[in-house]
């Protein structure tokens, strides 16, 4: 799951901040964490976006797999 929701979120940062470079998103024991190397520091409001773009993504996936059966 940690994996997974860690390509989610890289994901959602291509999508959302195109010009921010991926560095490193490994899952460790008690989550994952991702480097990026955005243009600007993220913002809460930022932040948001993300989450906002992580949901739909998930949507998304969640929209393939029912279809599929």
């Amino acid at each position: 799951m940690r994996h997974s929701t860690a390509h989610v979120l890289a994901q959602a940062v291509q999508e959302v901040f195109a010009d921010t470079k991926l560095g490193i998103g490994p899952p460790i024991r008690d989550g994952f964490y991702y480097d990026f190397d955005p243009k600007y520091p993220f913002t809460p409001s930022d932040l948001e976006k993300l989450e906002t773009a992580m949901r739909r993504l998930l949507k998304l996936v969640n929209a393939l797999k029912a279809s599929s059966y």
